[in-house]
């Protein structure tokens, strides 16, 4: 890992696993093709992210390299794999995305998870472990998430985990014919330890 003078993370280094209680949070590779194309044609998470699905084994494995392998190796941000542990399936994926490292020190976080494993903790937990990873390590000032406002669970993850709501993107984005909005809810590092 590299580090500026400020002592904030500027480059990750070697990917870093991440373990909870029940979780190992790992690197996500081109092995995982078939969860990808799975865990993205969900219709839930296909509308609430407003991406269309992976039409094939290749778009899934370009998806992938920009998504996930292209993001760490830029220094961008970072997509972990959430598996239970005992198992090297994927159940979803969480991380970071537009990382801004100087006059900002923030980073956007996404997560899904499939269908058979919401509602089980899981999300809340691989969270709780990926927010201590960037405030603590990477020395991220403020963490913020985009959510539809239709996606009543996301909204609920996030405030259990003391994100507060900032506002509305009005049609902020155009998918399937029609503008939609997003929630922004974030939560900034000196917030955190209060949870």
């Amino acid at each position: 890992m590299k580090y500026d003078a400020t002592g904030r993370m500027i480059e990750f280094g070697e990917f870093p696993v991440l373990e909870t209680n029940r979780l190992i949070l790992r690197s996500i590779t081109l092995d995982d093709t078939e969860f990808w194309i799975r865990n993205f044609s969900d219709p839930d998470v296909v509308e609430f992210t407003a991406e269309e699905p992976p039409r094939d084994i290749e778009k899934a494995k370009s998806e992938i390299d920009t998504y996930c392998i292209g993001i760490f190796s830029e220094n961008t941000g970072i997509r972990w794999g959430i598996t239970i542990k005992g198992s090297d399936q994927l159940i979803g994926t969480a991380g970071y995305h537009r990382w801004v490292k100087e006059k900002g020190y923030n980073a956007n976080l996404g997560y899904d998870l499939l269908r058979e494993h919401r509602g089980k903790g899981f999300m809340s937990e691989a969270l709780a472990a990926i927010i201590d990873y960037g405030f603590e390590t990477m020395k991220l000032h403020r963490i913020q998430v985009m959510i539809d406002p239709r996606n009543v669970a996301s909204i609920k993850l996030a405030e259990g985990l003391g994100f507060k709501k900032e506002g509305v993107l009005r049609e902020d984005q155009y998918f399937r014919g029609g503008f939609q909005d997003d929630v922004v809810y974030s939560i900034l590092s000196k917030e955190w330890p209060k949870r």
